[in-house]
């Protein structure tokens, strides 16, 4: 079966991010499928050029094909960024449009509409099956975060696709449990909706054992503060980081270090609001192979969000993942549908956006003795493989795509 996904800011193994399509692509390829991922060429939230010296190329990962795309380049969040989603939605036409194969399926992945709306005008053209996968749902996101009112234009606009494409997609995917819900509320047949959350390959356990670049600074902090609270991921609004720096206010700086691990929109202020706490430390993200061993270097690892009732939907954090494959105790600051963290028996949870809560919970895991961190290493490990093995996923994946009569929702 040859299968097109359509994803703006898919990535290649190597890379530092989300690598969702990839993982279910290795698996899909292997049971003989062709997959082939049409991504931008410059990269989001980095702001550069994957390759300065092309922008429209091929590339052969490991038997998968990516089709890396010219994209309006931008920085932040202003209108740039929604033109650079809207030459997306050309460029990926374009260039399927005139390539010789005939794709069985082609995929349109959100984050944004673009990429669902480009895939279901690609389906027409060269005949094929039209499917969409939501992982964020826009418009609501924008407007429930605050970005935008419920009259803004763009979220007009949004509001159009949204129903456009899901009236359309004879198959939707969707990565929060909560959205065949919403989804039913805007009218949708909830029989063609099909739950696959984020999943992470089981086979990485064995990337816990190499050495971390990060390990003689690591090492360094502990000296000074004896223990390390860890966060790898992006550095955004919606990651609330500012509750974990505000909670170094109620932490002894001779006891625990804050080390935070990425990059994003917030970096630069997070560092800034962070100046008058000596024991908070800011690193450029790390490659993909190195998330695990940098993770395995900590006592405890955190994770914050919003308040908001958006998250009534649920949510889908890739970093979650490598958290508890990692086996460190997390602390999980939210109110969420599905709380990962509280039914993997992995940590201990606090409310959103409260930096005492915050600073107390993270006392209590810092306690544990090794009996209860073992405890939590072997009931998250237990929980990745029932919930969020690849390999299990990439099935259900392949399933949804191949149109199966019979298939497990999730």
């Amino acid at each position: 079966m040859n299968i097109w996904i359509l994803n703006h800011v898919a990535l290649k193994p190597t890379d530092s991010g989300i690598t969702r399509h990839y993982d279910l692509s290795k698996y899909m390829l292997k049971k003989g499928n062709k997959i082939t991922i049409f991504a931008s060429s410059f990269l989001a939230y980095q702001f550069r050029w994957r390759n300065p010296n092309k922008k429209n190329y091929s590339e052969d990962v490991n038997g998968i094909t990516y089709e890396w795309l010219w994209t309006l380049p931008y920085k932040g969040n202003g209108v740039r960024r929604v033109f650079n989603m809207i030459s997306y939605f050309f460029t990926s036409i374009f260039r399927g449009a005139f390539m010789k194969e005939k794709p069985d399926v082609i995929v349109g992945s959100s984050v944004h509409l673009f990429a669902c709306l480009a895939a279901y005008f690609l389906s027409k053209i060269k005949k094929a099956r039209y499917v969409i996968e939501i992982k964020d749902l826009w418009p609501r996101t924008l407007i429930d975060f605050g970005a935008m009112s419920e009259k803004h234009p763009a979220a007009i606009m949004f509001g159009m696709i949204e129903k456009f494409v899901y009236k359309k997609a004879e198959r939707i995917i969707v990565s929060l449990p909560g959205a065949p819900d919403y989804m039913e509320s805007l009218g949708v047949d909830k029989s063609k909706i099909y739950y696959i959350p984020n999943g992470i390959d089981l086979s990485r356990r064995g990337e816990l054992e190499k050495d971390s670049i990060l390990a003689k600074d690591i090492e360094e902090i502990k000296l000074k503060h004896k223990k390390v609270a860890m966060y790898v991921g992006a550095h955004g609004m919606a990651n609330s980081l500012y509750t974990i720096v505000n909670s170094a206010e109620y932490m002894q700086e001779d006891e625990m270090a804050y080390v935070f691990i990425g990059d994003g929109p917030e970096r630069d202020k997070l560092k800034e609001s962070a100046k008058k706490y000596s024991n908070v430390y800011f690193f450029e993200g790390v490659p993909k192979d190195q998330v695990l061993p940098t993770l395995a270097l900590a006592d405890v690892l955190m994770v914050s969000m919003l308040n908001t009732s958006l998250y009534r939907f649920g949510i889908s954090l890739n970093k979650l993942n490598d958290y508890l494959l990692a086996g460190k105790p997390i602390l999980f600051a939210g109110n969420v549908r599905n709380n990962i963290v509280e039914s993997a028996n992995a940590g201990i949870t606090v409310p959103p956006e409260d930096p005492k809560a915050f600073s107390e919970g993270l006392k209590t895991l810092l306690t544990l003795d090794e009996e209860e961190r073992q405890n939590l290493k072997q009931s998250a490990y237990q929980y990745l493989d029932e919930n969020h093995n690849i390999e299990k996923l990439a099935d259900k994946f392949l399933n949804v795509c191949t149109f199966e009569k019979t298939i497990e929702r999730g």
